[in-house]
Parts: C-alpha cells; structure tokens; sequence
C-alpha cells in the first residue's frame, strides 16, 4: 500500500524542480549583464559551470523533510532552491538546519518529530518512509534499513553516485570535522572512505566557502580511472571549483619517464627501507642553540634547548 502523503509529495518535488528550472533560466540569462569582453568571458564559464552542476543536481534534487517541534516543515536536497519571491523550497544538506536529518535520534532528538525520507526515480516518488521521535509515534511504512540495503545492493554505475540521502551519523561526524589540520579517515576496501573524503570537502566548501574557494582544493587519485569514477560526485553536489587530478597529472611535465632498475625496487620497497629512513631522518637531529619559545594563549613559553632537543621526558614526547 502506497503511502497517504505520497500525492501531497509529489506536487511539493514537482513545485521545486519548476522552481530549479527557473533559478536555471536566470542563471542562463546572466550573460546578457556582460558589459566587456572579459566579464562575458568569465561569466561564461561560471554560467557554464553552474548549469552543469544544476544538471547534475536533478537527480533526486529532494530526498527528504524534517518535521520540527519549533517550526514548519524543512525539505532537504542536495542543493538549496528558492522561489521566486526567494522563499526556501530546499535547503541544502551542508546547511546547519539540515544536520538533525543525519544526526537526530529517539534518545536526542533534536527537536524532531518526524524524520522523512523520500525514494525517487527522476522526478517521480516511489517511496517515502517515516521515522517518528518523542510522543508522535505513528505508522512508519517503511525502515531506514531498507533504503540503505536498497543502495548498497545497487550495482555500480559508469560514474561514483553522491550518498547525501543515506549518511550516516559515524559518517556525517567525519564529513563535518573541523577544517585544521589533518583527518585521516582509514578502513577497509567498500567502507565509504572516498565518499567520505569527497562530501567532506564539499561540506568544507559550503562552510568556509571565503577561504577554501581563495586556497582552492585539491582532490588526488591514484590514477585517471579513478579521477574519471569520483569526478561527477562533486558537481552533482553544486561544487564546480575543485580540481580533480590523478596523482601521476601533478609532476611537472620536464620530469623524466622511467622506472628504477628492479634491485632498486625491491631494496626501496623492503621493510628494512624503514630503519635505514629512521636513521637517516635521526642523522639530521640537532640540538637547539638557544631556548625554545613559543606562544601559547596570551603567554610565551620557553623550553631549554636541552630539553627540547631530547633530554627527559618533554624530548622523548616531542
């Protein structure tokens, strides 16, 4: 038996997709505001750029609703669409509003009521399933479970698909991190870490977008095969600025082609070749000439450089 609200639903996605059609058309007509040669050139590319990722978006552009304690309805998709009296249709996943669809359960709920989520075929719904929270505990026609196994036995497409409609919370914790210094994100072959790694710097992209979009981002694979999988994830997120390379596209192109001699190799690739770097790196330790200082809070903080060079404890841990 289909769900009640499916009807209801589906007029909303289908007001929505009219309304991306429309903030299309506008984006298609900004060349016009070109008043030289190299704005239209500019503007070009970046209309361009954004036409695609708004193709790239139209599949499932709406894949879920919150139904919140404090306020009306929210629909999530994988971008932000308005109409056009610029009132919100979808907010985008990236958004701070749209955390709770990842991260609210029954035990924090996050001031949800009802978590909803949508299965589509282009613009037609198939499917919607309901999780309800609190003292509003109602039918639930279907289980998250079974979208999830739905996707996972999918077979693989020509190109990667973004998993914005099925993160989970252990996943959106990674994808949000915070941006200074360095994440590791380690598992097994299957596990989701480029998916990972690629809506992580999506998220990035939307939060720190002043920073990240002036430093630019790199996204680096082991080779063109695997460039060419991921690269459509991105866009189909609305990101067109980042640049995707195989790791071998990065060297500069005076660098020599050409392979060690087969000893080589193998002495290169033995696990003795750790001790002799060990070594090599421990060769190059020095003894600071002076004191170590350094700022910490509003107070400087100074180390003796026998200390800091390796005497005691503080050295050993450094």
């Amino acid at each position: 038996m289909s769900h009640p609200d499916l009807p209801a639903e589906q007029a909303y996605l289908d007001h929505a997709h009219d309304c991306l059609e429309r903030m299309r058309e506008r984006i298609a007509r900004v060349l016009d505001a070109g008043s030289n040669e190299f704005s239209a050139e500019a503007l070009d590319a970046w209309q361009m750029r954004t036409l695609r990722s708004y193709e790239d978006a139209e599949r499932g552009i709406c894949f879920g609703r919150l139904d919140m304690d404090d306020g009306g309805p929210l629909y999530v998709g994988r971008r932000w669409i308005h109409d056009d009296g610029q009132q919100l249709i979808v907010v985008n996943w990236q958004a701070p509003a749209a955390r709770p669809f990842y991260t609210a359960t029954p035990v924090a709920p996050q001031h949800v009521e009802r978590r909803r989520r949508f299965r589509t075929e282009g613009r037609r719904l198939l499917e919607i399933a309901d999780e309800t929270f609190g003292d509003t505990a109602g039918d639930e026609p279907r289980s998250l479970g079974d979208f999830l196994l739905e996707e996972l036995e999918r077979s693989r497409d020509e190109h990667m698909r973004d998993i914005v409609a099925t993160i989970q919370a252990d996943q959106y914790r990674l994808i949000t991190h915070d941006v200074e210094g360095v994440l590791v994100v380690q598992g097994g072959p299957g596990t989701g870490k480029t998916a990972v790694g690629l809506h992580r710097a999506s998220y990035l992209l939307f939060v720190h977008a002043q920073r990240l979009r002036r430093e630019g981002v790199l996204v680096v694979g082991p080779n063109r095969t695997f460039i060419e999988y991921v690269s459509h994830v991105l866009p189909s997120l609305g990101e067109t600025s980042v640049v995707q390379r195989a790791v071998g596209d990065l060297r500069e192109e005076t660098v020599a082609e050409g392979r060690d001699e087969p000893d080589a190799e193998r002495g290169k690739g033995d696990a003795a070749m750790a001790e002799l770097l060990r070594e090599a790196v421990e060769s190059h330790r020095r003894e600071p000439e002076a004191e170590l200082e350094a700022m910490l809070g509003v107070n400087y903080v100074r180390a003796p450089g026998r200390v800091v060079g390796g005497g005691g404890e503080l050295g050993r841990a450094a």
